[in-house]
């Protein structure tokens, strides 16, 4: 075989051998408001993100009928690392915290006014919990004007009736955007507007193939 094919063929086996596959994606999406201890913006080093949401889309494969039964979602703990000017935007990461997903047939859920107060978070925490789960990261990215942008998160499944029903190797995130300001329709106290889709993904095990399956293709 020319050398040159050779070195193909490794490439194409390396990448065969490395790259993973997805599986069926499960998805609840969210609305729902946050605040930070000091309020935002400017989002200083040591503030915790709260954030209370109602899910008003969930996956059917999840058995959730929200005619009957809300899901809700609380975090907390995430901490402000402080914020950074990108020029022409801002970014703010954290360190730690933690989501929880509740199960509730009592539809119960209040945001009221300067949180935290009698029915937030204390509403969108009871319940049976459906999930469990620890940041691995977390990060807000607001435009220049401080009146919109978006979030992503990556977490670790701990706990919860979803845990390893649906999947194996899942991979758990949490994104979206939000807005804050004059436009945006939020409750006394709050900071934050936001709409967000959790998502579970079930990763598949790499494909992986033999050296003589890749030289085979060549000859």
């Amino acid at each position: 075989m020319h050398k040159s094919l050779i070195r193909y063929a490794l490439v194409i086996g390396l990448a065969l051998m490395a790259v993973p596959a997805l599986g069926q994606v499960y998805a609840v999406d969210y609305l729902g408001y946050g605040w930070e201890t000091g309020g935002m913006l400017p989002s200083d080093a040591g503030d915790e993100l709260v954030i209370t949401c109602i899910s008003d889309n969930v996956d059917p494969a999840f058995g959730v009928d929200l005619g009957t039964e809300e899901l809700t979602l609380h975090i907390f703990g995430l901490v402000s690392t402080g914020q950074q000017d990108m020029g022409g935007y801002y970014v703010v990461n954290y360190t730690g915290g933690t989501m929880e997903i509740y199960e509730d047939p009592a539809m119960n859920a209040d945001w009221g006014i300067n949180p935290p107060n009698p029915t937030s978070p204390s509403t969108f925490s009871d319940g049976s919990l459906f999930f469990r789960g620890s940041f691995t990261s977390f990060t807000m990215y607001f435009d220049a004007a401080g009146t919109s942008g978006s979030f992503e998160g990556n977490l670790d499944g701990v706990d919860g009736s979803i845990i390893n029903a649906y999947c194996s190797n899942c991979v758990y995130t949490w994104g979206g955007a939000f807005s804050m300001g004059a436009g945006a329709q939020i409750p006394e106290g709050y900071d934050l507007q936001m709409d967000g889709t959790f998502e579970i993904d079930s990763a598949v095990d790499n494909e992986t193939t033999s050296w003589g399956s890749v030289k085979a293709l060549f000859n």
